[in-house]
């Protein structure tokens, strides 16, 4: 099992501790261990696909950036789609509805796991982190089935950096 499927499980245990009054601090790192869960298997891809020996995969993915994969994932995703933007310039043809809502779902997640490792003023239900974990289930399975598409491929060169806006941004 990789990192991020560990990760994954994690959150859903930590989701469904304490069956009676869950902690916020379970229901807390449950967001923020899914979150690390698609943090984990887009490096994981990214590296994948730019470093050829498996030996330098784990120093290559200390590289990346949480900013920067989040960026790329909003000029990918529904907020810009159909926009004009620099990343644009290396798709082919229109990005897929399942690769827009994965990087949808990744700036939703890391957005969230802010607030749960942040901000002491928000309180969790049980409901609604069950809810953040089921999605960050779909959009694993959502990245297995896009992750080979030639934009898929294009938002992972662009999270490591690789991409750059033509005016060099």
């Amino acid at each position: 099992m990789s990192l991020a499927e560990d990760l994954l499980a994690q959150a859903k245990h930590l989701a469904e501790l304490e069956r009676r009054r869950p902690k916020q601090a379970s229901l807390r790192r449950a967001i923020s261990t899914a979150y690390y869960s698609m943090f984990h298997l887009l490096v994981d891809e990214a590296t994948m696909l730019v470093v050829p020996t498996a030996a330098l995969r784990a120093a290559a993915a200390r590289s990346f950036d949480h900013k920067a994969l989040k960026n790329a994932a909003k000029l990918v995703g529904g907020a810009y789609r159909g926009q004009a933007n620099w990343l644009g310039a290396y798709m082919r043809g229109s990005i897929s509805d399942e690769l827009a809502g994965v990087c949808d779902a990744f700036v939703e997640l890391q957005d969230q796991r802010l607030t749960a490792d942040y901000d002491t003023s928000v309180s969790f239900t049980r409901a609604q982190v069950s809810s953040r974990v089921g999605a960050t289930v779909w959009t694993h399975a959502e990245w297995r089935h896009e992750r080979r598409s030639y934009n898929a491929r294009v938002f992972l060169l662009a999270s490591a950096g690789l991409l750059r806006s033509r005016d060099g941004r």
